[in-house]
């Protein structure tokens, strides 16, 4: 199959077009800066911007010729809080709905939107989430994902594109970003954590698995377009994330016992309430119907993906990076 990526140059990008060379795919990358893409053997194709003001007829013309396509440019979530509803509608909302509009004007047969856990909420409460919750995303960026669902589920009633919509948890792999590239420094410089008192259950996505899994939607029959959420498949407690870390990437894990209610104190002092919520509260999905109406397991587990991750470190630091 010919399949676009759109934001191939992102994070997610790179690896996905890999895992389609390597699959017998024919990947095109659809980037604003064609100079950026770095995996070779793929089809580089410009794109316009997507957000709320593309011109639809323009996408068309970049997305001809396509079997499929994975739309990966979003405007992704800022811990800062800076990022304004407005926009984050205009790229993830807006922008993917033209984007689509596109799709079916180019008589496109499959399009896979990459969306987020987040679009369903922030904690599971002692049951994993799973596609029949009521979604109740707790910030803009999550917003913005649950509002691009409906509206791209509106559009692909009774159209000839089939849509497939994957809803991954937190995201980690090399280059390290966000939380993860945080939680790395920290243990690299051997820095305490005071969290060794959380008993958590949280599910993580290693980015190799979630490449796996965005290539086998574009291709997997018995898929419908109700969200599927990815994951590695056994959820760790944030203690348990920390040493994970540190021995793949053979550091000491220097945790250190606070009570939790004491966690939750400092983060409301600190106003970071949030962040003390993402590393003691459970967030559990459930990844079994993809892996049904898929035929799909992960392919990596979480050791096997933290060590390629330590691998990918040491080629980095070898070749000078």
């Amino acid at each position: 199959m010919k399949i676009g990526v759109t934001g191939a140059n992102g994070f997610i990008g790179g690896h996905l077009l890999d895992c389609l060379l390597k699959a017998g795919h024919a990947p095109v990358a659809l980037v604003r800066n064609p100079a950026k893409v770095s995996v070779p053997a793929v089809e580089v194709v410009p794109m316009p911007t997507i957000d709320g003001n593309s011109d639809v007829a323009a996408l068309q013309s970049a997305l001809s010729g396509l079997d499929a396509v994975v739309h990966l440019a979003a405007s992704v979530h800022d811990m800062t809080g800076s990022q304004s509803e407005d926009a984050y509608r205009s790229i993830n909302v807006d922008g993917s709905v033209r984007l689509f509009e596109a799709a079916i004007a180019a008589g496109m047969k499959r399009f896979v939107f990459m969306s987020s856990a987040k679009a369903a909420g922030e904690r599971s409460q002692g049951r994993p989430l799973s596609a029949d919750n009521a979604p109740g995303p707790e910030d803009a960026y999550g917003r913005s994902k649950r509002d691009a669902e409906t509206a791209l589920r509106r559009l692909a009633s009774g159209s000839a594109c089939r849509l497939v919509i994957l809803r991954p948890t937190f995201v980690y792999g090399w280059p390290p970003v966000g939380n993860f590239r945080t939680l790395l420094k920290t243990i690299l410089k051997g820095l305490p954590l005071p969290l060794a008192a959380i008993d958590n259950r949280r599910d993580l996505t290693y980015v190799g698995n979630l490449a796996d899994a965005a290539c086998r939607a574009c291709s997997a029959a018995d898929l419908g377009n109700t969200p599927y959420f990815i994951c590695d498949g056994k959820a760790v407690s944030t203690p348990e994330l920390i040493r994970n870390v540190a021995r793949a990437f053979a550091r000491p894990a220097r945790l250190i016992y606070m009570p939790v209610w004491l966690l939750r104190l400092c983060g409301t002092v600190s106003r970071r309430s949030a962040m003390i919520d993402r590393l003691t509260e459970d967030f559990e999905v459930d990844s079994a119907p993809f892996h049904r109406d898929a035929g799909w397991q992960p392919p990596y587990n979480m050791a096997e993906g933290l060590g390629a991750c330590a691998a990918a470190r040491q080629n980095d630091r070898l070749g000078g990076a």
